[in-house]
């Protein structure tokens, strides 16, 4: 198994984001409804590294493409988005995208400032379709779930955080579904990630393991669990998960017609 890191780490909400300041300002409200005011959009230079993160309200990419823009704004893996031309997996685009917004949305919130973005600049229309489609599916090990309730004093949907690097991952206040998608945003495996769990509730996740480069990252410290040999053997020991390789119906996005952005 490969795994692919994102140079991230997240704001709030499932998916997720890396936070560019130490204060971040107030989180928008719940019910809020934000568009984009202000949005850049140009190609990349050739020594970027692909990353999402967020600047104050502003949300930035460098070196995506608009397979990667789509993954962030509907949620989706790679593999779950299907036609299009050529250049859409393989330009690459830096993007900066400014609310109209005076408080920091969430990742949900942000998702769909990213689709109206998705739609306005790149004129892109897709339609959903069910295909069958090898996953990993997250199920319970033979251990059984060993999962952490949350100790977030919030436990809004759009509250999730996640940050990873290599050999670990973490969330914090996450349902079982948003922990598979920080799975897919951050590790980028070669099958998306799905949460057939069934567990409801939000939970906190902390794995550790010996990434690929052979050393993790950071040494736990006192009282921490032994590090895993591989991400496989972390989800088993540590949170009592198993990530499954099999085929199942799964939801995919068919691109219907999409152009390259307009100068800015």
């Amino acid at each position: 198994m490969r795994v692919v890191l994102w140079i991230c780490i997240v704001l709030a909400g499932p998916g997720h984001l890396a936070a560019a300041q130490e204060t971040p300002p107030p989180a928008l409200a719940g019910d809020a409804k934000p568009t984009f005011e202000v949005a850049t959009i140009k190609p990349s230079q050739g020594d970027e590294h692909r990353a999402f993160f967020v600047n104050g309200i502003r949300l930035q990419t460098t070196a995506t493409s608009l397979t990667d823009l789509m993954s962030f704004g509907y949620s989706v893996h790679a593999l779950q988005v299907t036609g299009g031309p050529e250049w859409a997996r393989s330009d690459k685009w830096d993007v900066v995208i400014e609310p109209n917004a005076t408080g920091r949305p969430s990742t949900a919130q942000m998702r769909v400032i990213v689709q109206q973005l998705l739609a306005d600049r790149f004129q892109l229309k897709v339609h959903h379709a069910s295909k069958d489609l090898e996953v990993y599916a997250v199920v319970p090990s033979k251990r059984g779930a060993r999962l952490t309730p949350t100790t977030a004093k919030e436990a809004a949907s759009n509250t999730a955080q996640g940050a990873a690097g290599p050999g670990m991952m973490m969330a914090k206040n996450a349902t079982l579904p948003e922990f598979a998608n920080l799975m897919n945003r951050y590790l980028q495996l070669e099958w998306p990630v799905v949460d057939d769990t069934h567990i409801a509730g939000k939970y906190d996740f902390e794995l550790r393991w010996i990434p690929e480069t052979g050393t993790a990252a950071q040494p736990p410290v006192k009282d921490d669990p032994p590090v895993a040999p591989d991400l496989f053997a972390a989800m088993d020991e540590q949170l009592g998960l198993e990530l499954i390789a099999r085929k199942e119906p799964t939801d995919v996005l068919v691109i219907d017609g999409v152009r390259r952005p307009s100068e800015n």
